[in-house]
């Protein structure tokens, strides 16, 4: 079960309560931890697979023990009998923009609409026909809404799954360089996830600092789209025409920092942030900060001045998860953040060298690779083709990978650098972990490697024990073996990563001095922010990757940096931070 599966189900029952006149402050503890779930760049499965699903922001333990029963036995009896005690006909109305679950349960008691699995088509049937208008609370203008949006909804264009990280990103940056080149933006961010740089991102959510508001949502509402949702002083929202939904905010640059914060999030962070205000006699909101007492409203133009009249130091946007920054920040003990100019070195890029590899072959020379990692400013880059097909004899894959080394040094050694300091080459390779724990490299073709990066590319849905023996027999089986390759396997949208115990894994990382890569591919970041605090947290080596198929791909670090970011990682955390002297110490220390 996926996470937003889960984070539907929860949903729902806040939804069942509202209806029942349940508790608000219950109704809150299920929405505040759907909203977490929905963003967590891990699996619920992983957290209760590691008894530590009450680690996830906003789970307490009557959510958690609701959740162990769901994955012990499919449902949880509590939650099955709160559904039963409203209108099933409910929960697909709340897929329908703009109707929350009091509006829902009007709609489907006084129309009677009794088939869930009918139910938007027969509601958009009555709207048609003039029978929304008359029901007390909704008129004539709410009726044309909901035909609006039961077309949105059929359309797909909301609701739809989350996108990843740098496609996101590809977007916003996108819709931002149409704004500024309107003029009469004094600055310009992103909001939200985005912000804070999650793995998947839902809308694009942007904030504007101006003194001309109008003029820049006027400009907002030319971007190509598909409909205009909403419209009014202080904000727009376009449905685009890629399907995606964009919000645009404004705010007058002294109030600016204050509004930035507020919709930067996460919810769980602003909550604590709340809390701590509130002891102080505070009260934040998107417009400055408010005395309880004397009533007066205090603005800040900056997130640093907003943060620091709380008692805090600035709280990097990746921290604010509810992870223990606040107690961090509030006694100095926040983490100086890796940053991308601290990387200088891509150990993952593969080339176009065919050596009949096991999977796809990249699309650049070494040259071009080298000089792209010029550009970037590296000391060094590795690399990690695929191990040749298997489907040859050991010999033939001996032969394959001395030809490789012999074609790589002889183009290395052609190559001309126009900088001065010229930019080294490891002689790597990404070697399959077979599903027994072998690696799919003969023992002999290791001479011809400085190191191998080993990672999963199979058998996927093997036991916890079995996929445990197989990493820890992988990392274990040659010297030479130094990095641990997108180690849990995920794809973001499309596939679980393995279902390890990451303690052991981790264990037998650290005594072998091995590194676990962040890979910053889109459809990976894997490592998991997760993963990685717990990595940081137990001092284990890592490394951040492209593994690049094209040399623009080597352009993505950024998001595996984000990734480490989030994971509280800092420079030292990172082992291609060092310089290419003690970069190499540490690589071919076991050489022989």
């Amino acid at each position: 079960m996926t996470n937003l599966e889960i984070a539907t189900i929860l949903r729902k029952v806040a939804a069942a309560y509202l209806v029942l006149g349940e508790n608000r402050f219950r109704i809150i503890a299920y929405e505040r931890a759907a909203d977490s779930i929905e963003h967590l760049t891990s699996e619920v499965k992983d957290y209760w697979d590691d008894h530590k699903l009450e680690e996830i922001p906003g789970v307490g333990g009557g959510i958690a023990s609701n959740l162990d029963e769901l994955f012990r036995f499919g449902k949880s009896k509590h939650w099955e009998t709160v559904f039963a005690s409203v209108p099933q006909a409910i929960f697909p109305l709340l897929l329908v923009p703009g109707l929350g679950p009091k509006k829902a349960y009007q709609l489907v008691t006084t129309l009677k609409l009794k088939n869930a699995n009918t139910v938007i088509a027969d509601l958009e049937k009555a709207a048609k026909a003039g029978k929304i208008a008359p029901i007390e609370g909704f008129g004539e203008k709410s009726q044309s809404v909901i035909l609006e949006s039961i077309g949105i909804y059929k359309r797909g264009a909301i609701k739809e799954n989350r996108m990843p990280l740098p496609y996101a990103d590809q977007v916003a940056r996108e819709v931002i360089s149409y704004i500024e080149k309107g003029g009469g933006t004094e600055r310009i961010d992103v909001l939200g996830s985005l912000r804070r740089q999650v793995s998947t991102v839902g809308d694009i959510d942007i904030a504007v600092a101006t003194r001309k508001p109008e003029a820049v949502l006027e400009r907002f509402l030319t971007f190509p789209h598909q409909k205009i949702i909403d419209h009014g002083p202080r904000g727009a929202t376009l449905l685009l025409s890629n399907g995606r939904q964009a919000d645009l905010r404004v705010q007058t640059p002294e109030a600016y920092g204050a509004m930035l914060q507020y919709f930067t999030g996460s919810k769980n962070h602003n909550i604590q942030l709340r809390t701590l205000a509130l002891e102080q006699g505070k009260s934040l909101n998107e417009y400055g900060i408010k005395d309880v007492k004397t009533g007066k409203i205090k603005k800040y133009s900056t997130e640093e001045a907003f943060y620091k009249a709380v008692g805090l130091p600035m709280i990097p946007p990746e921290l604010r998860e509810d992870k223990g920054e606040i107690a961090a920040a509030k006694t100095g003990k926040l983490p100086k953040l890796v940053a991308p100019g601290d990387i200088l070195g891509d150990l993952h890029v593969h080339s176009n060298y065919d050596l009949h590899s096991s999977h796809d072959l990249g699309k650049n020379s070494v040259h071009e690779l080298l000089t792209k990692a010029e550009q970037l400013g590296y000391e060094y880059i590795g690399f990690s083709d695929h191990n040749p097909r298997a489907n040859q004899t050991a010999n033939e894959i001996v032969d394959i990978m001395k030809r490789r080394k012999d074609a790589y040094e002889t183009q290395y050694a052609s190559w001309k650098p126009t900088q001065k300091q010229r930019v080294r080459m490891f002689l790597m390779c990404e070697v399959d972990i077979l599903p027994d724990g072998g690696l799919a490299l003969p023992e002999k073709a290791f001479a011809y490697v400085d190191a191998v990066i080993v990672s999963v590319h199979s058998a996927f849905t093997q036991p916890k024990a079995q996929v445990t023996a197989r990493l820890i027999s992988a990392l274990t089986k040659h010297p030479k073996v130094r990095i641990l390759g997108h180690p849990t396997g995920r794809l973001l949208g499309s596939r679980e990563g393995v279902d390890a115990d990451w303690p052991k894994v981790f264990a037998v990382a650290k005594a072998h001095d091995i590194a676990l890569e962040i890979n910053a591919f889109p459809e990976r970041l894997d490592l998991p922010d997760t993963l990685v605090y717990d990595a940081v947290k137990d001092g284990i080596r890592l490394v951040i990757d492209t593994d690049a198929h094209a040399s623009e791909h080597m352009d993505l670090m950024q998001y595996g940096v984000s990734v480490a970011r989030r994971g509280w990682a800092q420079k030292r955390d990172i082992t291609n931070t060092l310089g290419y002297n003690d970069f190499t110490s540490w690589l071919t220390k076991n050489a022989g």
